[in-house]
């Protein structure tokens, strides 16, 4: 605003004439021709023409997106038709070495300690080795054919398995029977 310049006119009019008219604007475009009956009714088409019927085919071929979806798995052999009876007959004949002297160890602890205490002895190797079957016999179940170790591994806890059971059936339930019908209690 330091920079002031005077105004110069460009133009002087003189006194006591008009002022230059601005630029009258352009004349409004015309009006489209009306109606003549528009206020009567049923004088014409009163909206757009009906519509006309369009024949329309459509063809949709669908293909499945995403993830294939599982299909429910053939059901398998039920459980009675799975036992090998011949496997474990084999193994339980083959456990009644060791059976006989688990039995006499579980007669000892009968004998010497309590009943309470010999049933106690034989059930926790029962139940861990009930459940080292199981995973044995799982892992087995799932591992390549071709691998031998698996299935070793599920015969010897099967073995086993069957050891603890002989044991403590030919030792434990008559003793425990005969205790609670005579009421004989061990000295």
């Amino acid at each position: 605003m330091t920079d002031r310049q005077p105004i110069t006119p460009t133009r002087v009019i003189p006194a006591g004439q008009s002022l230059p008219a601005p630029v009258p604007p352009p004349p409004p475009p015309p009006r489209p021709p009306a109606d003549p009956d528009w206020w009567r009714p049923g004088s014409g088409p009163s909206g757009p023409p009906p519509p006309v019927p369009i024949d329309v085919h459509v063809h949709i071929d669908i293909t499945p997106g995403g993830p294939p979806a599982i299909p429910d798995p053939e059901p398998g052999p039920r459980w009675w038709s799975r036992i090998r009876i011949g496997y474990n007959l084999a193994l339980a004949a083959l456990s009644l070495t060791f059976a006989g002297p688990w039995g006499a160890f579980l007669a000892t602890v009968r004998d010497e300690e309590s009943l309470a205490g010999a049933w106690t002895m034989a059930v926790i190797p029962l139940i861990v080795l009930a459940v080292l079957d199981n995973a044995r016999r799982v892992e087995a179940l799932h591992a390549d054919p071709d691998l031998w170790a698996p299935k070793w591994r599920a015969a010897l806890a099967r073995f086993l398995l069957w050891t603890a059971v002989i044991g403590t059936v030919l030792t434990l339930p008559i003793t425990t029977l005969v205790y609670a019908l005579t009421g004989v209690k061990p000295a």
